[in-house]
């Protein structure tokens, strides 16, 4: 039996103008079974499912204004999370569906009293969704009432079929501006940063293994202090950390790596002097794409390709390198598994103050050799937050960009979506943020869903850490 919840505190109810629900079971080794359900006021729970036995089951649920034979349209939308069925799933199984209005902004929550926020409020955190389909929030900094920022060790988790959050125990060391690498097992890899002092922002050389599920932490010593650095793990479980901000505020050069399996940080020959970069596996985890950034004197074209052999990350392939070299973009996969897009940013290669920001967009190929050709036009911004759906398209969110001649934090969000048979990609604008913001986290939920939380509402002359959780459901393309 499928139980349909609503964690929306605010917005359109969740079924308001449906008239069918269309229940759809897809997975493993099995055809799609699929029928409809005339929706009774108030429904929350469905007809019983009979479910073959298998691995990787999914139920969809969406809402319909009619049938769509009859020019129905979708106007809600909820996805399980993946299930295994042992036996014939039958009427006394329960699955639980979080279900919500698509091309909506809303808060999570069960009602109006009891929306849900971040028990800190937090930018420059991060967000890493977890095996088990919660997603873990931790570190950032605030900002106070005098605009001095204070660097957070709080931790917690919003698990999205519930739409609650629960407070971790605080990090073993605050930090912000870090990366969160999640692991092979669904440990996640808290690692470098910043604290904030009186004598400003100091690097951070720790770094922290956390297991939510097992409630154990493990601390870690990097070979370098480092901060606003890249960092991406393999297909085994080996993360690269490239660049940052060291001590001093100089551009950090060395890389080095971290082995989930044994534990240990190893060197990494091949120095990456970069900040403002961004890095991500391709090809399936065999190689890491190290993309854009400054050396803090000019801004580096080189794109490069690392793989692990003989015991460390080594640079592989041939070089490509951008065509508009910029720092501070989006890096995020499109259009097929050896293909990203890097969006955005600015020209400068020191401060966003003095730049001038971009409206482009590269497509970057890991194939042999690598190719680098023009993307789509985007809007102009900086620092912006990308997300790739599983339908293959990519959402943009936020960021920093000049308004009325002064920098402050932006509102814009785009959907971009790959073209069909050599076809140029799309691109529509929707809704802009509740509030603008940048140095914030978005994150794709296991039912396609977009979390974004916390981040800086910057609008030039007042700044305000933002303590709000919102969900957006793109609407489907079919």
């Amino acid at each position: 039996m499928a139980e349909l919840r609503d964690v929306a505190c605010d917005g359109t109810p969740v079924l308001d103008g449906v008239r069918y629900l269309r229940l759809r079971v897809t997975g493993e080794g099995m055809e799609p079974i699929e029928h409809y359900e005339a929706v009774d006021g108030g429904i929350t729970m469905l007809q019983p499912l009979s479910i073959p036995f298998g691995r990787g089951r999914m139920l969809e649920v969406r809402g319909y204004t009619d049938l769509p034979r009859s020019g129905g349209r979708v106007v809600s939308l909820g996805r399980s999370r993946p299930f295994d069925v042992p036996v014939q799933l039958g009427a006394s199984s329960r699955i639980a569906v979080p279900f919500l209005r698509v091309g909506e902004y809303v808060r999570p929550g069960f009602s109006a009293d009891s929306c849900v926020s971040l028990a800190s409020p937090r930018a420059a955190h991060t967000a890493t969704l977890l095996e088990d389909g919660r997603v873990l929030l931790a570190g950032g900094f605030q900002t106070g009432s005098g605009g001095a920022n204070t660097t957070v060790a709080s931790a917690e988790i919003f698990d999205p079929v519930t739409g609650t959050v629960e407070p971790l125990p605080s990090l073993e060391t605050r930090r912000a501006f870090h990366t969160a690498t999640r692991l092979p097992g669904g440990k996640v890899l808290l690692a470098g940063g910043e604290v904030a002092s009186v004598e400003g922002s100091l690097p951070v050389r720790s770094a922290q293994v956390l297991d939510v599920a097992q409630a154990t932490s493990t601390g870690v010593e990097l070979k370098v202090a480092r901060s606003q650095h890249a960092a991406a793990v393999d297909s085994s479980g080996r993360v690269l950390l490239v660049g940052g901000v060291g001590v001093g505020s100089a551009v950090v050069s060395e890389a080095e790596g971290f082995d989930s399996a044994t534990g240990q940080v190893f060197s990494v020959s091949t120095p990456v002097s970069r900040v403002g970069m961004a890095a991500m596996p391709v090809q399936d985890g065999r190689r890491i794409a190290v993309v854009g950034g400054s050396d803090g004197t000019s801004l580096r074209p080189e794109v490069l390709f690392f793989a692990h052999e003989g015991g460390s990350f080594v640079p592989v392939g041939e070089g490509a390198r951008l065509r508009e070299p910029r720092r501070d973009g989006a890096l995020v996969p499109f259009g097929g598994p050896e293909q990203l897009l890097y969006l955005g940013g600015h020209d400068s290669p020191r401060n966003v103050d003095e730049a001038r920001f971009l409206a482009s967009s590269e497509l970057v190929s890991s194939g042999v050799p690598p190719q680098v050709s023009a993307g789509p036009q985007v809007f102009a911004r900086s620092g912006l937050c990308a997300v790739a759906l599983p339908d293959g398209r990519v959402m943009t969110l936020g960021g920093v960009r000049y308004s009325s001649g002064v920098l402050a934090s932006d509102s814009h969000v785009e959907l971009l979506v790959p073209g069909e048979e050599g076809a140029a990609p799309g691109l529509l604008g929707l809704m802009p943020l509740d509030q603008p913001r940048q140095q914030h986290t978005c994150t794709v939920l296991d039912d396609g869903a977009v979390l974004i939380a916390g981040g800086l509402n910057d609008t030039g002359s007042q700044r305000k850490t933002l303590g709000e959780l919102v969900l957006y459901t793109p609407v489907p393309l079919d």
